[in-house]
């Protein structure tokens, strides 16, 4: 007997059952689970464990479900085990829950030992009524298949026939046609068998094997899971130069897996990521393609589609459950081989995978900010050891950790210094905002706006807050604008007349009066970016396009406005972050950092890097094209480090400069942290449950810093502290033990909320 760990659906830990016969991990397995039929999942075999209770056996496998591999099962358990969550909320955020299968189970004669049941098959109710099924009417058999064909399977025999009724030759017949008809006749539904006979002695024939109980995908449900297939866009592909090709070439040969390419923004990283596709597509090989956000999707599409055809599915959160579902499915059936998405694509089940891209691998939504609070860029490097695979991670700034990682001989590093076709690096002058009278606009940018839009030429401004204003305050009383459910200001948006809480997301309508004494004498002070977008259009009447995270709700807005700004439909572009990078847009020649200080000002160990990564992003989208592009940065610090490296336009002069602060401060990649947010409805007693926490989780090998409020104190009602802990990395992997068995007992304390947040991107 053999005994197997069984993964049920929404439940926390996994469940033993025996079986008689070996079991393919991956699985999914019928069983009894608290008196119900269940289908659960094989997860691993259990080796050498006795046990005092009666182990329940495993019912039968479910051959007809969708399974997974055994490669897939062991990422899942990896990382529940890194990241310290329970299996059930890896799963459930691995599998799209609307691939929901309907099945339908039908009991069927078994054809192995039908010599021996033609002896029964008279004296048995159930076994006489399954055989007559296989019996099909004369009148029914000629209204589908017409009187010649049947004459012809008669002479040919394929069919018997007998008192006007017709049988399936088994030994005889070719016609597929024929063979499915019958096939799906002899098959009798559960719930019909089961309605007309005892169901104990259904058990009995069950049991001895003379019938089979199986599990069938219903027809409808395959063909609403199936892809319309596209037709590729025939276009010559694009030739490498030599930089590019001598790149590829490097990571197709090398026995290296993992690898950083390093390319300048315009480099031409996109042209040798295709060309990598597409030399493993030629071989049947897979591929898995992320970006970070949506709005880099549209013109990704456009080209994979274009370069892929129907061998493409795409993954993202704006599809609907259907697309999501056909996508998903035409992945597991091997019909699409190239898989392009957001974050949790790195789970797409595609077949013979062999390459993994992550674009813009700095970005932080890579990591996903809810539990479970995994990272795509670890978990593909996990998947790739695991199912021998390449991951090749881009970026014209990659991440501190990923840099130092290259350095080191973790990553093979690859670099492109020079932009492709030789195009010129865009111009990059500072501008030092204590000098000007006008907050949101000096006059050098306002001069080469003017310019710009005299040529017919293109810009794109940035600022990192969305909304109207940042601070809502009356000059009569005071008072300031608050959440009322967090401990932060009330953001005013003037597009929909509206305060709003950028933490919770609750926004009622303004009145434009004080909320405490009911004047009017209100100010809006704080840039936002939609009183820039107000302030441009009174100097400049042309077309402007606003893309923040309020604006860009609709389903199809990512898409109209790469194709309406491509084809100049708008002369400016404004907007927050997500514009900052992947767009190419060939008559932009100007690019605006209206306050370079916004993210700087975070008291993060990584607003630094973030700053750098996010201007140098938004500034690599001037001069993508012909003509010569330059970039404007208006900042109150132009002698901060950060923005003086920017100037340089040296990534590597940054990063000696970050790495060194890193060091001598222990922080990653030196380290590594994890950070423990513990939050209540209710502020009393919070302080001293996280005391508690924090005493039972102390030890001489790891730094913990807490329990300390956190920056924002309280977020959507609840009331929140933060424990923070850093370590080396062997002393960290073996101090999770005891910080998850200490989670899990905390946590029966249903009063207090505890999440953990390994490798923390977010410490707000």
């Amino acid at each position: 007997m053999r005994y197997y760990s069984i993964y049920i659906a929404n439940t926390v830990d996994f469940f033993t059952y025996s079986s008689e016969i070996e079991l393919k991990i991956g699985s999914k397995v019928l069983i009894s689970f608290q008196n119900k039929e269940k289908v659960g999942i094989v997860i691993e075999e259990e080796i050498g464990k006795e046990y005092p209770f009666k182990v329940l056996e495993i019912k039968r496998v479910l051959e007809e479900e969708i399974s997974f591999s055994k490669q897939f099962i062991k990422l899942l358990l990896w990382i529940r085990d890194y990241y310290l969550v329970s299996f059930d909320q890896i799963y459930t955020a691995a599998i799209p829950q609307e691939i929901k299968i309907k099945y339908v189970d039908k009991y069927i004669l078994n054809s192995e030992i039908r010599d021996i049941l033609d002896e029964k098959i008279e004296d048995n109710e159930i076994l006489k009524y399954l055989a007559e099924k296989e019996w099909i009417g004369q009148a029914t058999l000629r209204n589908f298949f017409g009187k010649d064909r049947i004459e012809r399977f008669l002479s040919e025999n394929q069919l018997f026939m007998k008192n006007k009724k017709y049988r399936l030759n088994n030994k005889q017949a070719i016609d597929k046609e024929l063979i499915d008809y019958f096939e799906n006749k002899k098959e009798i539904t559960r719930a019909t068998l089961e309605s007309k006979f005892d169901k104990k002695e259904i058990e009995k024939l069950l049991k001895a094997k003379e019938i089979l109980l199986i599990r069938k995908i219903k027809e409808s449900d395959i063909d609403r899971l199936k892809s319309k297939v596209e037709e590729k866009r025939e276009s010559p592909p694009t030739t490498l130069n030599e930089k590019q090709n001598q790149i590829k070439e490097d990571i197709l040969n090398s026995d290296k897996k993992y690898f950083l390419l390093r390319g300048v923004t315009g480099s031409g990283k996109t042209e040798i990521y295709i060309h990598l596709i597409r030399e493993g597509l030629s071989k049947g090989e897979g591929a898995i393609f992320l970006v970070p956000e949506i709005s880099l999707t549209p013109q990704m599409i456009e080209r994979f589609t274009k370069e892929f055809g129907d061998e493409v599915a795409i993954l993202h959160s704006r599809l609907s459950n259907m697309e999501r579902a056909k996508e998903w499915y035409s992945i597991y059936s091997g019909e699409k081989k190239v898989v392009l998405g957001v974050r949790s694509a790195i789970f797409a089940p595609v077949q013979n995978l062999k390459l993994i891209i992550i674009d813009e691998e700095h970005e932080n939504s890579y990591k996903q900010d809810s539990s479970p609070r995994y990272h795509a860029k670890y978990v593909a490097l996990k998947r790739a050891e695991l199912e021998r695979a390449k991951v090749v991670l881009g970026s014209a700034t990659p991440s501190i950790e990923s840099y130092y990682y290259a350095k080191t001989g973790v990553f093979k590093l690859l670099e492109i210094e020079n932009r492709y076709k030789d195009a010129s690096i865009p111009d990059i002058d500072i501008v030092d905002m204590k000098a000007e009278n006008n907050s949101f606009f000096s006059e050098k940018l306002l001069d080469e706006i003017r310019k710009r839009l005299l040529k017919k030429e293109q810009i794109i401004l940035l600022l990192n807050r969305k909304g109207y204003s940042t601070l809502v305050q009356c000059r009569s009383c005071g008072y300031i604008e608050e959440c009322k459910h967090c401990s932060i200001n009330l953001n005013y948006y003037s597009g929909i007349d509206r305060v709003k809480c950028n933490y919770c997301g609750i926004s009622r309508k303004y009145t434009h009066s004080c909320s405490n004494c009911g004047s009017t004498d209100i100010e809006f002070s704080g840039q936002g970016v939609e009183r820039v977008e107000e302030e441009l259009r009174k100097i400049f009447p042309v077309n402007i396009i606003r893309v923040d995270g309020d604006v860009a709700k609709e389903r199809d807005f990512y898409s109209k406005m790469y194709y309406d700004f491509l084809n100049k439909k708008y002369d400016i572009m404004i907007g927050t972050q997500m514009i900052s990078r992947g767009l190419h847009f060939p008559e932009v020649t100007l690019v605006g950092v209206i306050n370079a200080d916004t993210v700087m000002s975070i008291p993060d160990f990584r607003a630094g890097e973030r700053t750098y990564q996010m201007i140098t992003q938004v500034a690599g989208r001037a001069g993508r094209g012909e003509k010569k592009g330059e970039v404007i940065i208006q900042t109150y610090q132009p002698t901060n480090y950060v923005i003086e490296k920017i100037q340089e336009n040296s990534y590597i002069n940054f990063y000696e400069k970050e790495i060194e602060k890193r060091e001598l401060l222990f922080y990653p990649p030196f380290s590594k942290i994890i950070n423990i947010g513990i939050s209540s409805e209710k502020e009393e007693g919070l302080e001293e449950f996280c005391k508690e926490f924090y005493d039972r989780i102390k030890t001489d090998d790891i730094e913990i810093y807490g329990p300390m409020r956190a920056m924002v104190y309280r977020v959507k009602g609840r009331y929140r502290y933060n424990i923070f802990i850093k370590g080396e990395r062997e002393k960290i992997n073996r101090y999770k033990k005891l910080l998850f068995e200490n989670y899990k007992e905390m946590s029966k304390n249903k009063r207090y909320r505890i999440a953990l947040d390994v490798d923390p991107i977010n410490l707000i």
